[in-house]
């Protein structure tokens, strides 16, 4: 049989990408537009604006140098930019890449109950860590195209996070940061996921977060950029919540970044905020109600504007609740645990044919789904939902030895079904010795170094519509204030109303895993046998021959 021309170049193409070493792509060949040595020197920044959403604030402008402010209670504070990078040190851009997302969520580890403003999205919709993403264009064709696309672009995201392959993050659990590390989502994404804990962030309701000291190095690019210079009880204070940075390859080959950062500011006598050099700067604050004024003003203005927004600004948003969600583990000390998973929803759609409601599971690299088994059990009517899985099938293999995160599954069904239940089978990989977790008990149960307890992250349930389907605000400002949430975007959906983690869900698995205390015996024991053996073989071998 004779291969297509186009399948023999594929596949030398996929050959190609996977035996590129990774230092071929180090070096940039961006190259500057006609006029514009004027205008970059390396990041340049174009826009920047900040946004203070919050109760009665008292604020005046200095021309050139920046706004203060103080507020009679804690507010929220914005902050987008738009930068471009000449960098001949940054990767090279893969031709297939579209766009990559870097978000830092503290969501889930908050525990504070403080209203949220409506551009904030609720807690349940976004796990607490760090996502990192990428996609490629619509325009590359599925198949092998798409497999040497995920593979430079997975090498592209590994050097610009500076891992490497022998990178760890503190413990041996955590997998190896590599190009390898991550896991292909959706049509043409890849994907990685590091949950970030609130005891090892040292959340609480007096202190300050600073998310990207749990991710990038004081050197990484994203650094200074993700840094906004607010000040605030006489020294630079934010306390980050969501940090979202997309990069884009711009028409004339340089590197757009466009960061936002969310965070809480509290209630300060003097709040100051110094703008970037050679940017063009604005602030604006948003009334707490419908009714309260709402206004702009730029850097090199004294008296500031009016700012109109749209009526349903302050509409119903996603952090009303459409029903709540509870997962519950079922032979939690086993190596074959299920998950309980109830899903209740009042949000029937009448007007929309293709929305659904859809929940998504996360298992670290410890745990994995067996998708053949799933198929199995949809086919026999006892999954009670459709399902999608992402992760690496690797039956065999210890946990030490994965080199993916872990993998996601995602159910979904009819919205106009008001409630679901689904158990869904999930199989530990077993582990080397030794693990170093810390043992923690469960319920009052004594430790032990026979196990490893683990908690999951707790589901992610929500009305989903295909993405397309609810347009962008038409106003800039409010554009900037846009949360595209992680993974949402990557399966092509958005989210229109979120479930509540209902108060009974628990996650917790117990795992087990070799005891160290015989390890010497049994080292002993496995070598003697090795030798009775080999001894019991060649006594065999001589009888045969003797007779």
């Amino acid at each position: 049989m004779v291969r297509p021309a186009s399948s023999i170049a594929a596949h030398m193409l996929l050959a190609l990408a996977l035996l590129q070493p990774a230092h071929t792509l180090s070096n940039s060949n961006m190259q500057r537009p006609e006029g514009a040595e004027q205008l970059l020197s390396g990041p340049a920044f174009a826009t920047e604006e900040h946004v203070v959403f919050g109760q009665e604030v008292s604020m005046t402008s200095s021309a050139g140098s920046g706004w203060s402010f103080e507020s009679d209670g804690s507010s929220w504070h914005v902050w987008t930019h738009t930068s471009i990078f000449d960098r001949v040190d940054l990767p090279l851009w893969p031709e297939a890449m579209k766009e990559a997302r870097i978000i830092l969520s503290s969501s889930m580890c908050r525990t504070d109950s403080s209203p949220m403003p409506p551009f904030v999205p609720p807690r349940e919709l976004e796990h607490c860590g760090s996502h990192v993403l990428a996609t490629a264009h619509n325009d590359v064709p599925h198949g092998l195209h798409m497999a040497v696309a995920q593979t430079q672009m997975r090498e592209w995201l590994a050097q610009f996070m500076g891992w490497s392959q022998s990178t760890q993050t503190g413990d041996s659990l955590s997998a190896t940061l590599g190009p390898k590390a991550f896991i292909s989502v959706g049509n043409s994404s890849i994907y990685h996921f590091t949950p970030l804990s609130a005891r090892a962030m040292g959340l609480r309701p007096d202190s300050r977060l600073d998310l990207t000291a749990h991710v990038f190095g004081p050197q990484h690019y994203l650094h200074e950029l993700i840094a906004p210079k607010v000040m605030c009880r006489g020294k630079q204070w934010l306390d980050n919540y969501r940090v979202e940075a997309q990069l884009q390859r711009t028409t004339h080959g340089f590197v757009s970044i466009r960061v936002q950062v969310i965070s809480t500011l509290p209630a300060a006598p003097s709040v100051s905020i110094e703008p970037q050099d050679h940017a063009d700067s604005r602030i604006a604050w948003i009334g707490p109600t419908k009714n309260a004024a709402s206004f702009m003003l730029a850097a090199n203005q004294s008296m500031p504007e009016s700012l109109h927004l749209p009526n349903d600004f302050y509409a119903p948003t996603l952090d009303q609740h459409a029903g709540d969600v509870s997962i519950r583990t079922t032979g939690f000390s086993s190596f074959h645990p299920n998950l309980l998973v109830t899903a209740n929803s009042h949000a029937f759609l009448p007007e929309s044919n293709t929305c659904r409601l859809s929940t998504l599971l996360v298992l670290p690299r410890t745990y994995f789904f067996d998708p053949y088994q799933l198929r199995q059990q949809h086919d026999d009517g006892l999954l009670g939902a459709r399902f999608q899985h992402y992760g690496l099938t690797e039956l065999e293999k210890p946990a030490e030895a994965v080199a993916t995160w872990g993998s996601v599954l995602v159910l979904s069904q009819d919205i106009r079904e008001s409630q679901f239940n689904a158990t869904v089978p999930i199989h530990a990989r077993y582990r080397l010795p030794p693990v170093h977790e810390q043992m923690v008990g469960y319920h009052g149960e004594p430790t032990g170094d026979t196990h490893v307890d683990l908690t999951l992250p707790p589901p992610i349930s929500a009305v989903v519509c295909p993405a397309g389907d609810l347009p962008l605000p038409a106003n800039d400002i409010l554009r900037n204030l846009h949360v595209r949430l992680a993974l949402f975007d990557e399966l092509g959906l958005v989210p229109v109303k979120s479930l509540q983690i209902a108060p009974d869900t628990d996650m917790l698995l117990r795992m087990p895993v070799p005891s160290t205390s015989h390890t010497s015996l049994i080292q002993l024991s496995t070598l003697g046998l090795l030798f009775a053996g080999a001894i019991f073989v060649i006594h065999s071998a001589r009888s045969k021959a003797i007779k």
